[in-house]
């Protein structure tokens, strides 16, 4: 009985041991697939943390795709700053947010980046639409903050080919000149994507703090 006994719990170590072998690399297979369909499904449409690019909208988001980009500024505009946030929300192609109420500020349309050691930031995004039923000119919101500087929102980001933009915004932003004025100039490549710039010099904000 005793040699039985042994055989029996030499076989059933061999076959735990087969099981504890193999169960990992059928579960390491299996994970993989669902890993490859949730990516196919889910694209990876947000920054990662301190990322100083985002894409904030996904691979197939109706309208037409633009980039954005610029470098933000030392208050006197000579240096640029590393490490100072940039969030952006806007409407989709259709002129809608995705929330309700008086803050839209977490609607689909958002994202954050965090300038690089040369200034730089830019996002990846589609030209937002009027309101609908509107004259208001379409917009991307924009908040800045960093180290010493706490949030505050800047002039939207308008178009400058866009018919709603009045005389009276392009008179009231004539002073920033190039590509500091946030009526953006937009060109398009031969890839079909709206590129502009806007270069921003930070403040230390006064009535326009969120804050935050």
């Amino acid at each position: 009985m005793s040699v039985n006994k042994n055989n029996l719990s030499r076989r059933s170590f061999i076959q735990t041991a087969s099981a504890a072998f193999v169960l990992p690399v059928v579960g390491f297979q299996l994970i993989g697939c669902g890993s490859n369909r949730l990516l196919a499904h889910f694209p990876t449409d947000k920054p990662s943390p301190g990322s100083w690019n985002a894409r904030i909208v996904g691979e197939n988001e109706p309208g037409q795709p633009l980039i954005v980009s610029g470098t933000i500024y030392s208050p006197d505009g000579s240096k640029p700053l590393e490490g100072i946030n940039l969030y952006v929300y806007q409407t989709d192609a259709t002129g809608r947010y995705s929330t309700s109420g008086g803050d839209n500020r977490n609607t689909r349309i958002h994202g954050e980046m965090t300038t690089n050691a040369q200034g730089r930031y830019e996002f990846r995004t589609i030209r937002p639409a009027s309101y609908p039923g509107t004259k208001n000119p379409a917009h991307i919101h924009a908040y800045v903050s960093g180290p010493g500087y706490p949030e505050y929102w800047i002039d939207e980001y308008h178009f400058d080919d866009d018919p709603l933009v009045t005389n009276e915004m392009r008179q009231r932003t004539s002073n920033l000149t190039g590509t500091f004025n946030p009526i953006i100039k937009t060109t398009k490549g031969s890839d079909g994507i709206l590129r502009a710039t806007r270069d921003i010099k930070i403040e230390r904000c006064t009535n326009n703090c969120t804050g935050r």
